[in-house]
């Protein structure tokens, strides 16, 4: 067996100010070109989990065990070491597009600046690299996008636009975190066509924090469920969702499965009466 890209053992954090355990004894391994998705109601410990791999939690969270990267140990690593990490190796999308870009720049000043941040500093190369993966996702107006000030652009395309920037680094792994809650529907499912490409064509590793369990099961390749801080179920997607052993798995997958019967019901219901 190959060595796993990612291999976390017994990631325990607490919090120094209430001696309070925020996440206790987590484990998961995650290879190269694979997704883990990491599921469970908000509070379980997902995003404050993912935080520790690349030290973005608060500095009261004190933390324990292993997470090894390459066989880097990432909670040895100075800070110094972890902004070369960040970016570069692994890259994290949050949950809204807007926070990421400072609204008093053109976002393509903070793009030019970022990949020169990271030693792409010719302009030309910048430009082509940038225009690349605008192309590959398909966005348009190139031109005008990277005139534009972040308030002029929708979340949908913000997001769209920290997608870019974190492939045009070219990661080894990249960490999405809810990337898709603060949008419509429809361009939720825009996005997520955007990730299935990316997994399909770039091959890198993600992980991939959710409550969509429908999007979990069509994307991911293997599934970790939180709660309460604890790692409850952990396994291929399809032993998880389709065969949940643990009740908190099994409660989550049946409030999905009624949620979508009844707004069939809903849908059903409407139609009948127009």
């Amino acid at each position: 067996m190959s060595q796993p890209l990612l291999d976390v053992q017994k990631l325990t954090l607490i919090d120094s100010n209430t001696n309070h355990v925020l996440v206790h004894h987590c484990s998961f391994q995650l290879e190269k070109g694979k997704i883990l998705a990491i599921i469970g109601e908000s509070g379980s410990g997902k995003s404050i989990t993912c935080k520790a791999l690349l030290g973005l939690n608060d500095h009261n969270i004190q933390m324990s065990g292993q997470a090894r990267f390459n066989e880097v140990s990432l909670l040895e690593q100075s800070e110094a070491q972890l902004r070369h990490i960040r970016g570069n190796d692994i890259a994290m999308i949050m949950q809204q597009g807007g926070t990421a870009f400072n609204p008093s720049f053109t976002l393509g000043h903070q793009m030019r600046t970022i990949l020169k941040h990271h030693d792409i500093k010719d302009k030309k190369t910048q430009h082509t690299l940038i225009k690349s993966y605008f192309d590959m996702l398909g966005l348009h107006d190139f031109e005008r996008i990277m005139r534009a000030y972040p308030h002029e652009l929708s979340g949908g395309m913000l997001q769209r636009l920290m997608i870019v920037m974190a492939l045009a680094l070219k990661p080894e792994l990249i960490i999405a975190d809810e990337p898709t809650t603060a949008l419509d529907v429809i361009t939720q499912y825009e996005v997520l066509k955007e990730f299935q490409h990316i997994k399909e064509t770039i091959g890198c590793a993600m992980i991939f924090i959710s409550h969509d369990l429908a999007v979990v099961k069509h994307i991911a390749d293997e599934v970790l469920v939180m709660k309460n801080g604890d790692v409850i179920e952990y396994g291929p997607v399809a032993e998880v969702l389709d065969r949940p052993k643990h009740a908190y798995t099994q409660y989550l997958v049946n409030a999905r499965s009624q949620l979508t019967t009844y707004f069939q019901k809903v849908r059903g219901d409407t139609s009948c009466s127009s």
